[in-house]
């Protein structure tokens, strides 16, 4: 029992201490953030199901003959959609395609590439129509077509696209209804 009693003693007046520490060890953790290039279009940073506007033939009677579109920008209230991209980066704004393939019967003169308003309710037939990238409305744009801003404020590049019917000639086969078609618009960056 005194070997017991004298170690107590000895923890208790620190005569086994534990050694100090007089080492250190120092470093560094690194923090690291990669930016790529972005646009914002109507100030929206999405990259996927973008609302750029809409082209709207409007309403008419079935028997017209020709129809112009106007565009109005998703977002923008106005007649343009709007791009501003990162600083110092390049990038381009293309129609690249439409949704709709060639109906059956097929009512007004048909572009290059074909374009086709066709109604849900009569699929069979559609209203073939242009896409222009100015107001002008001589050249179609093709698919893959580039853009060209009609103005820019700071680094901001406002879009905006027409659309043209041309003869469906007083047809009283075309049938009433709503009639759609979907443009897609890719920018590249």
């Amino acid at each position: 029992m005194k070997l017991r009693f004298i170690f107590a003693i000895a923890a208790g007046a620190g005569l086994f201490a534990t050694p100090a520490m007089a080492a250190t060890t120092t470093g560094t953790v690194a923090v690291t953030l990669t930016l790529t290039n972005g646009c914002l279009v109507n100030g929206s940073p999405a990259q996927t199901g973008v609302n750029f506007g809409s082209l709207s033939f409007g309403s008419s009677v079935a028997t017209f003959d020709t129809l112009t579109a106007s565009f109005t920008g998703g977002g923008t209230g106005g007649n343009t959609f709007n791009v501003q991209c990162t600083a110092g980066a390049s990038y381009t704004v293309a129609l690249t395609s439409s949704l709709n393939a060639a109906p059956t019967t097929i009512y007004g003169t048909v572009g290059t590439p074909g374009r086709y308003l066709i109604s849900p309710t009569a699929t069979t037939q559609g209203i073939a129509y242009s896409v222009y990238g100015t107001s002008a409305m001589t050249t179609a744009l093709t698919n893959g077509a580039i853009l060209t801003a009609v103005s820019t404020s700071g680094n901001t590049n406002s879009y905006a696209l027409w659309g043209k019917i041309v003869g469906v000639a007083d047809n009283t086969n075309v049938l009433a209804g709503a009639y759609a078609d979907t443009l897609n618009i890719t920018i590249t960056y």
